[in-house]
């Protein structure tokens, strides 16, 4: 039933969390346009009624791509746990690493790219402004990608990039037949999986 009918929406809740998500959404009721705050939309977006979705985990809402591929990032890239800047960055791509992703989202100013981190949680990386600027190039043939390599940088510790990876530092520091205690140098690349 409609509440405050005289008002631009109506709050449920702003803590509700629905299985397989990450984090609270906002359960509203809105009334017109999908605008609240008497804000109204610009000439250059028009606002279409969107029908009722059940929630996604960590999806776009804007656009689903079931696309892969691989991306080699020109500049420095975050990677985040959901599909928008809003989202935690839990670390970085660097030029010259590559991402194998298994989905594309377009979600109002940016593309993403979706993929299995190896803690098995998805990780988004932005692949560039939609309709604009491009963060790097991609290529749709994943395969010759089966390998993963990091290439250190000055800073970097078995601990910081296993991080990144979702590994544990022992399996990293064991899959270049080193220990923990192991010196790793900037420009030496260690192979990942």
């Amino acid at each position: 039933r409609d509440r405050y009918t005289s008002h631009h929406a109506w709050q449920f809740r702003s803590d509700q969390q629905f299985a397989g998500s990450y984090g609270n959404f906002d359960v509203s009721q809105l009334y017109d346009d999908f605008f609240t705050a008497n804000q109204t939309p610009s000439p250059s977006a028009p606002v279409t009624s969107v029908p009722s979705q059940p929630a996604k985990s960590n999806a776009a809402s804007d656009s689903d791509y079931a696309q892969t591929g691989v991306f080699k990032p020109s500049t420095t890239v975050n990677i985040r746990t959901g599909a928008g800047t809003g989202y935690a960055s839990v670390g970085s791509y660097a030029p010259g690493e590559s991402v194998i992703y298994d989905h594309v989202y377009i979600r109002g100013t940016y593309v993403w790219a979706q993929y299995l981190s190896y803690s098995g949680r998805y990780h988004y990386v932005a692949l560039g402004v939609n309709g604009g600027e491009s963060y790097g190039s991609r290529s749709s043939n994943a395969q010759t990608y089966s390998h993963t390599y990091y290439t250190v940088r000055s800073g970097d510790s078995f601990w910081s990039i296993a991080s990144k990876y979702g590994i544990s530092m022992y399996m990293l520091a064991a899959n270049n037949g080193k220990s923990i205690y192991s010196l790793i140098y900037p420009g030496e690349n260690l192979y990942i999986k």
